[in-house]
C-alpha cells in the first residue's frame, strides 16, 4: 500500500514539476488568470504564446479561443457606444436632414448585424453578454421607434 501512495505521489510532484517548468503551462495558467479577471488581450497573447510553445496544450488553444471570442464581444460593445455617440450628435441638431436619417438608420443596422454575428460561448463573462444585449436591444427599440412606423 505504501508503494502505491508513494507512486501517486511522486506521479502528482512530477506533474506539478512539468506544469512549473513548462513555459507553455506556466503561459497557459498565466492566461488563464487574466482570462478570469476580464484582460482579454493579455489573455490571447500569453495563451497564444503557450499555443506557439506546444501545439497538444488544450488550456493554451481553449484560452486563445475563448479571448477571442470575448474580444470581439468588447469590441462590438465599444463599437456600438461610439455609434450612439454619433447618432446622439446628430440628434441633437437643429434640423436633420435625409442624409442624417440614412447615416442613423445604417449605423442601427450596423449594430443589430455585427451583434448577430457574435459567436457565443459557454464560458463567456455574463457580463459581456449581458452589455451586448443591452446595446442590441436599445439599437433595435431605435430602429423599430424611427424606421418602421414609416413603412407602415
Amino acid at each position: 500500500m505504501k508503494k502505491i501512495i508513494f507512486f501517486f505521489v511522486l506521479v502528482v510532484f512530477g506533474i506539478f514539476l512539468y506544469y512549473f517548468f513548462s513555459d507553455s503551462y506556466r503561459y497557459s495558467l498565466e492566461a488563464k488568470a487574466y482570462y478570469e479577471m476580464g484582460n482579454y488581450q493579455k489573455a490571447y497573447k500569453l495563451a497564444n504564446d503557450a499555443y506557439k510553445l506546444d501545439k497538444y496544450n488544450r488550456m493554451a488553444f481553449t484560452i486563445v479561443t475563448q479571448s477571442k471570442i470575448a474580444i470581439d464581444w468588447e469590441k462590438f460593445i465599444k463599437e456600438s457606444e461610439e455609434y450612439f455617440n454619433q447618432i446622439d450628435k446628430i440628434s441633437n441638431k437643429e434640423t436633420i436632414t435625409k442624409a442624417d436619417k440614412i447615416k442613423i438608420k445604417v449605423m442601427l443596422e450596423i449594430i443589430m448585424g455585427e451583434y448577430k454575428n457574435l459567436k457565443h460561448s459557454k464560458l463567456l463573462n455574463k457580463d459581456l453578454e449581458d452589455s451586448a444585449q443591452i446595446q442590441y436591444k436599445k439599437a433595435k427599440e431605435l430602429y423599430d421607434g424611427i424606421f418602421k412606423k414609416r413603412n407602415n
